[in-house]
């Protein structure tokens, strides 16, 4: 089954939101490219394909109290999200980079996360709560 062609537009925020929101995963199916990449502040190394991504971002909501998206600017086949967020008892502050391919679906997101000291606590709890079901070595282990 060929996917359909669509160009990336804005704003993109919006259906970004509500894939995630979608706890089927299916409007992020229809978003993401099948071996789309994802990195990030929280990552000691980069998750690979549309399951392992939507686990994380699955997991990654469990620990979520607010996520509030506070800007959305775009420059080619790039959109950048800033960001609010609590969860843990802290906050962070941030901005997504999602890359896109040529058919218009997500190949790469990348999270950039503010202080230090929430994304190691962040990071922490990703890692206690999918342990090593994605492989080894995607999250810090409390010391």
């Amino acid at each position: 089954m060929q996917a359909e062609q669509r160009e990336p537009f804005e704003p993109f925020g919006t259906i970004w939101k509500e894939a995630l929101a979608d706890q089927s995963g299916a409007g992020f199916r229809e978003i993401a490219a099948t071996q789309i990449r994802l990195e990030g502040s929280v990552f000691a190394k980069a998750i690979v394909g549309r399951d392992n991504v939507w686990t994380s971002f699955q997991t990654a909501a469990g620990i979520t109290d607010k996520l509030t998206f506070i800007h959305e600017a775009a420059s080619g086949d790039r959109r950048y999200l800033e960001w609010e967020q609590e969860g843990l008892g802290r906050q962070m502050q941030g901005v997504t980079v999602l890359s896109f391919d040529g058919a218009g679906l997500i190949e790469s997101v990348a999270i950039h996360h503010r202080p230090l000291d929430a994304v190691l606590a962040f990071s922490t709890e990703m890692g206690r709560r999918l342990e090593d079901s994605l492989g080894p070595g995607f999250f810090r282990k409390e010391q």
